[in-house]
């Protein structure tokens, strides 16, 4: 169904009484309006864009087919927000226009058919554990606003020879489909494993474990290749720096978490520390869901063909990537751990009202 005149009259008039914040404006619009139906962010955005570009009536100068006019338009973001696993052909049918003027209204909208990731589920103890680190870390930006830049968010991957890398945590987005990666053979494959880190907008290596990471070769990095690494940091930054790491085996050695006691005391975040990396949750450190991702978009741009030609390729990407990128990502960690935060908060207290009532 299309959203009617009232609808988007009351949508952007929220949209525009959160500053144009689409998430928040979403979720107030749910609450203000619990009789009506309830609209993703997109549909706000969206909504906002078609009346700054295209104005109350549709433009008749513009060069479109018949099926893509104003009414179409809306007609069809509506079933794609009302339904996002609709498929373009039941568009087509039930509204009577083209496939080819639907896929268009799509592109021009920039709404891409994703297919589903399969990724592993938390157990109950992992809501709790995200739910508290998400509340100690917005706490901490609410304190201080560039904590999360104060913070050295680290992690390793493996980067293959065939183009893959280690996918338990990570997706690749590319505006471009890399067929030769077809014409890599599997005998003879070899891979690196690469570590990096950012802190207050920069990216701190790469660094290359030559040997299988495990907890001595980890503690002979931080203790021996890290400093060096770090020198570039002023030392005001290096004094308040929170060194952050998952909880892989490597980084649980006992050895490994003495040492980070004492080089980063009460002041690291990961399994064991006093600030506890909640397991499972790529989604909540920028190397994971950003760097690693740009880094291959950059280095498999062309067929690898040695370790060293590997190396450099990464060394290269990395110095490519621009201060704006990294704190573009670092913002969108923040905006992460509250969306998180305040969604499980709204729903715990939509639960209490139905309760009561």
């Amino acid at each position: 169904m299309p959203i009617s005149n009232e609808e988007a009259f009351d949508m952007l008039a929220v949209y525009f009484e959160c500053l144009q914040n689409s998430t928040v404006a979403a979720r107030i619009y749910a609450l203000k309006y619990p009789e009506r139906r309830s609209y993703k962010s997109k549909a706000f955005k969206n909504l906002a864009f078609r009346l700054r570009y295209y104005g109350v009536k549709s433009q008749k100068h513009r060069r479109q087919g018949k099926g893509r006019n104003e009414k179409n338009i809306i007609n069809v973001l509506a079933c794609i927000e009302l339904n996002s696993h609709i498929s373009i052909r039941t568009i087509s049918r039930d509204m009577g226009i083209s496939t080819g003027s639907v896929y268009n209204i799509l592109k021009d909208h920039r709404l891409h058919p994703y297919h589903v990731v399969l990724h592993q589920a938390l157990s109950g103890e992992d809501f709790d554990r995200r739910l508290n680190f998400c509340h100690w870390l917005i706490k901490m930006t609410q304190e201080n606003q560039n904590f999360l830049s104060k913070i050295l968010w680290t992690d390793e991957a493996i980067f293959r020879s065939n183009g893959g890398v280690n996918l338990h945590n990570m997706h690749y987005w590319s505006p471009t489909n890399p067929h030769w990666m077809q014409e890599v053979h599997n005998q003879g494959h070899w891979s690196i494993n690469v570590w990096c880190g950012i802190v207050n907008g920069m990216i701190i290596g790469p660094y290359f474990f030559e040997e299988t990471l495990n907890g001595t070769s980890y503690l002979q990095f931080l203790r021996n290749e890290l400093p060096v690494l770090l020198e570039e940091i002023d030392l005001q930054t290096r004094r308040e720096i929170y060194f952050q790491h998952d909880g892989c085996p490597a980084h649980f050695a006992l050895n490994v978490r003495e040492f980070l006691d004492v080089t980063f005391p009460g002041k690291w975040i990961g399994r064991g520390s006093l600030f506890p990396w909640p397991a499972r949750s790529p989604d909540l450190t920028c190397l994971d869901f950003y760097l690693w991702g740009r880094l291959k978009d950059l280095v498999f741009q062309r067929r690898p063909t040695t370790k060293e030609d590997m190396k450099n390729r990464i060394r290269n990407a990395v110095t490519s990537i621009t201060l704006g990128e990294i704190q573009t990502a670092i913002f969108s960690t923040k905006e992460r751990l509250r969306f998180y935060f305040f969604k499980v908060l709204l729903g715990f207290n939509t639960i209490i009202s139905q309760t009561k009532s």
